[in-house]
């Protein structure tokens, strides 16, 4: 007796498109409920927002089921969206804000010649009692003493999310930190959710290392690692005119933070030619493992240390605790680090 399998494919494929389709159609409208919620007209993460947010939910939510016709459903689908989606697009962002401490000012730097000079520039003292002095002031160095790069890892959040921060080293002229962050306003926190919105505003901030640094490792107690960058002399000059040039668009012409597309480590690859930035990799997002991705590219000084040698080795937020007050608190930090001098 012979038996014959019958598959109907035009079924299945009807199946997996309206799967595909119902899903699609769910993030879409999942994500414009959170731009109700996020950048409604109440304040970020208002409860008047979420009230708004929710009487739309269901106002698509009974435009779907109640209509009959599939062409109605689309209809009140899309009219319903634009309702959200064309008062968003009008949302600009601005440098004009009561913005929390850390954020009031908007950073230039100016190049004559071989002179840099950094306006605005952060030097924030802490107290290790977590007292802050706030110190706006500017600062010089000469391009042509720029030797290196160093690159902090952040690790906030452990294996999923940390923050880059790259500090170019001017030799004798000192190291100057870049971190590319959330420009906050007064009462504002960050989640990786609001940063899908119009929430913040994207902020390059030139510092001290003093500043920047221990900020994270001795007032917030984040764990926070010190490699040495590979990446030839060239590039990085390059990566820092870039930096500059960045800011100082944000200046007359700022734009929001984005967690995907222009957050603090896809921002940097940005400003790379399109010709030489390497293949996308999730780490790029989901950054606490960033310092890896670097191992395993060579784009970190590693001596021939395994990663995990490596990382351990290059933990330094004990020695900056240890070295709060300390005048050369950078060389502190950088000793018996790979690849340091």
């Amino acid at each position: 007796m012979m038996y014959y399998f019958s598959f109907d494919w035009q079924k299945w494929l009807k199946k997996i498109l309206r799967v595909i389709g119902n899903t699609g159609l769910n993030v879409f409208i999942l994500y414009w409920c959170g731009a109700v919620f996020y950048d409604g007209p109440f304040g970020q993460a208002n409860l008047w927002n979420a009230l708004l947010a929710i009487v739309w939910l269901t106002a698509m939510a009974l435009a779907w089921r109640k209509l009959q016709l599939r062409w109605q459903q689309v209809v009140s689908v899309f009219a319903l969206s634009l309702v959200v989606i064309i008062p968003w697009s009008f949302i600009q962002p601005s440098n004009d804000k009561q913005w929390a401490q850390g954020f009031e000012k908007t950073g230039h730097v100016t190049i004559e010649g071989d002179l840099v000079t950094f306006h605005n520039f952060r030097d924030f003292d802490y107290t290790k009692e977590g007292v802050v002095n706030p110190v706006w002031t500017s600062r010089q160095v000469h391009l042509s003493k720029l030797k290196g790069m160093d690159i902090f890892h952040d690790r906030f959040l452990g294996n999923l999310m940390a923050h880059p921060i790259l500090s170019y080293d001017f030799g004798d002229d000192g190291h100057i930190c870049l971190s590319i962050e959330t420009r906050r306003e007064v009462g504002e926190k960050f989640t990786p959710v609001a940063g899908l919105y119009k929430v913040f505003e994207l902020q390059y901030i030139f510092a001290s290392e003093e500043d920047i640094v221990r900020v994270r490792t001795n007032i917030r107690k984040e764990p926070v690692f010190l490699y040495k960058s590979a990446v030839n002399i060239d590039e990085v000059r390059e990566l820092f005119i870039s930096s500059v040039k960045v800011q100082n668009e944000l200046l007359v012409k700022p734009q929001f933070y984005n967690v995907i597309n222009a957050n603090c480590t896809t921002s940097i690859r940005n400003q790379i030619p399109k010709d030489r930035q390497s293949p996308f990799d999730i780490r790029m997002l989901v950054n606490g493992l960033l310092d890896k991705y670097l191992y395993e590219k060579g784009s970190i000084v590693s001596q021939g240390l395994s990663y995990k040698e490596l990382r351990d080795r290059c933990q330094i937020d004990k020695a900056a605790q240890v070295a709060h007050d300390d005048p050369e608190f950078s060389k502190r930090v950088r000793e018996g680090r790979p690849g340091q001098e």
